[in-house]
């Protein structure tokens, strides 16, 4: 009865175990305004089949069934954001005659359909206001034709990768003259492969600086030319993440230092190297800092070597000529990136507000070399993410992983690795971290997992994890309930969560997907 007025409902990574408990609740839910939700093998036929769509107005879910007579009904629904299907333009079609209040549309992936499928009967879209599509597969064809049934459409952001004739400026032209008459917002990233030489591909960037997209419009763009790749976007550059690892060719109407170029990039991929040659770029909004030792796009084997520090002082010094550190709480270390502990403690100490740590456990055990450095990991990290494909397994920390998380990592709040092997391993970081809340793997040993559900119930420590690695054979281990159950007592329970979350969620293109063994009920 407490939730039956409820306007507003979001479920994140929600689990199979769940869906009988939603599915029994969500039909009362009678003034449901908002509904969203991710998961991994989630039925959504189930879950919107049963919602009370009288008042539903926006809605976001991964994938959308249209072959479903159950859900391809006449919707109320203004907004709708679907995460993960890929979906072409006979379904969109389909959605304009079953949600004809839509007003805003958010796709991931548009593809190509059957011609064959237009001949039936289509109708206009004429409500819908905003329409993005993350990853347009597309031929230019099959999207005019989709746009000719948006006519009334004033915001377009369309994201396109790989395709050589999407970047024609004099097609856009045309397209948005005869058909988006009222666009006033068109934002675009397109990226395709070098298959042309220099001038050709500023031929090309010309056609969008004339009048009808500079003093008719307002909108700017610029040009990037990779080594295998170029890139043109309109300004402000719209993706949260940008990439400046390999020296690129730049032009374009807007390349001044504090611009609003890059105010949206909230991920950045660095090689620090490069900013002596960047000093035009500036990142005013960056929150995750990713160093990285080169790019593939630009590497050449005998350019680097493996032992070499891939940093300099005087480049630490260089960072916030382009960055603005104060907003930055996550670091992240690729793996090929090499440095010292001397010089990991000056670049944390130019990054004063850094509560997030990705590392790789060959960099992790610089750690032990400076005790500074390990008294300001104690005090400022509250997020450790360690990244190895034998995370664990190995046993590469031998003796120390008691050190890591009783000196150097006691006071951390989420802890993220791989594969937890050893239940022994589980039982130090358990002991030692008594901040403890959250604990994600991609994969855990059988032993683990039997350990977890025997003593699950003991426990205050969230455990996320992916998959049970079923041909691990570890040794027998002796799981009794009764055994140092205080040890696993977590005394801290009333500190708050980082609002920040971990790199996996920055990686709108990889988002990890994991299954948890705790919280059986809904939240």
């Amino acid at each position: 009865n407490t939730f039956l007025n409820l306007r507003s409902l979001s479920l994140i990574e929600l689990k199979e175990n769940n869906i009988k408990q939603l599915l029994s609740i969500l039909p009362f839910l009678s003034n449901l305004y908002s509904f969203s939700f991710t998961g991994t093998n989630i039925e959504t036929l189930k879950i919107i089949s049963s919602i009370s769509k009288s008042k539903l107005r926006i809605l976001t879910v991964p994938r959308w069934d249209f072959e479903s007579t159950s859900i391809n009904q006449t919707l109320g629904i203004t907004s709708l954001t679907i995460t993960e299907s890929k979906i072409d333009n006979f379904q969109l079609f389909k959605l304009f005659e079953y949600a004809p209040m839509l007003k805003y549309l958010n796709i991931q992936t548009l593809v190509n359909s059957e011609m064959n499928n237009y001949k039936e009967l289509k109708k206009n879209a004429n409500y819908l206001k905003e329409f993005i599509i993350n990853d347009c597969k597309v031929r230019f064809g099959h999207l005019i034709l989709l746009l000719k049934y948006t006519p009334n459409l004033k915001i377009f952001s369309i994201f396109i990768m790989s395709d050589i004739y999407m970047s024609d400026g004099i097609r856009w032209q045309k397209l948005i003259e005869s058909s988006l008459k009222y666009l006033t917002i068109f934002k675009f990233y397109f990226q395709e492969k070098k298959s042309e030489n220099l001038t050709e591909k500023l031929n090309k960037f010309q056609q969008f600086q004339n009048d009808f997209w500079h003093k008719q419009h307002q909108w700017y763009t610029n040009l990037e030319i990779y080594t295998r790749t170029s890139t043109i976007y309109t300004i402000p550059y719209e993706k949260d993440n940008y990439k400046l690892t390999c020296n690129t060719n730049k032009h374009g109407y807007l390349w001044k230092k504090n611009s609003n170029v890059f105010d949206n990039v909230k991920i950045l991929t660095l090689t620090p190297r490069l900013i002596a040659t960047n000093w035009k770029c500036y990142f005013k909004n960056v929150e995750s800092l990713i160093l990285k030792r080169h790019s593939y796009e630009h590497y050449d084997d005998d350019d680097d070597d493996e032992h070499e520090t891939n940093i300099m002082s005087t480049e630490i010094k260089l960072f916030r000529t382009i960055i603005n550190l104060s907003n930055i709480k996550h670091l992240t270390i690729d793996g090929q990136f090499y440095l010292t502990s001397s010089l990991l403690l000056d670049l944390l100490k130019e990054l004063p507000n850094v509560s997030s740590l990705k590392i790789d456990e060959e960099q992790l055990m610089k750690i032990f070399d400076t005790i500074e450095l390990r008294k300001y990991l104690n005090k400022n990290i509250k997020k450790l993410e360690i990244f190895s494909p034998t995370c664990f397994d190995e046993r590469i920390f031998l003796n120390k992983i008691n050190t890591l998380f009783s000196q150097v990592f006691p006071n951390i709040e989420q802890f993220t690795c791989d594969y937890m092997k050893q239940v022994d391993d589980l039982l130090v970081i358990l002991n030692e971290c008594s901040k403890l809340s959250i604990i994600k793997c991609k994969a855990i040993s059988k032993s683990v997992n039997s350990w977890i559900q025997i003593n699950a119930s003991k426990l205050d420590v969230y455990l996320d994890f992916k998959e049970v690695d079923d041909e691990t054979d570890d040794d027998d281990y002796d799981y009794d309930d009764d055994e140092d159950e205080s040890d696993y007592d977590d005394d801290d329970d009333d500190e708050d969560e980082s609002d920040y979350d971990d790199e996996d969620d920055y990686d709108y293109d990889e988002e990890q997907k994991r299954r948890s063994l705790l919280n059986g009920d809904l939240i």
